[in-house]
């Protein structure tokens, strides 16, 4: 059965989502798919930064144990981490 993690992380707004997109794909060990599902910008943030929640979607042969979803979980927002983003 496939694991969902969500993430949300603050990022520069001048960072493109593209980039960011690139790292999830890039550091995703078993990642079946990922989405943008909500940007935040306003009272808490940070000016010159947007909050991103995303969904990541994991899937291997067997089952997933919880330290292993969050290992690939964490792979991903240490890719982010390299390029300004911080987990909120």
């Amino acid at each position: 059965p496939a694991l969902r993690r969500d993430i949300s992380v603050l990022v520069p707004a001048s960072l493109p989502y593209a980039d960011i997109q690139q790292a999830i794909i890039s550091h995703g060990s078993d990642l079946e798919t990922h989405w943008l599902f909500d940007v935040y910008e306003g009272k808490g943030v940070p000016e010159g930064h947007r909050s991103l929640a995303i969904a990541l979607v994991f899937r291997k042969e067997g089952n997933f144990t919880d330290e292993e979803g969050n290992a690939a979980r964490d792979a991903i927002v240490d890719a982010l981490t390299g390029l300004g983003a911080t987990l909120r």
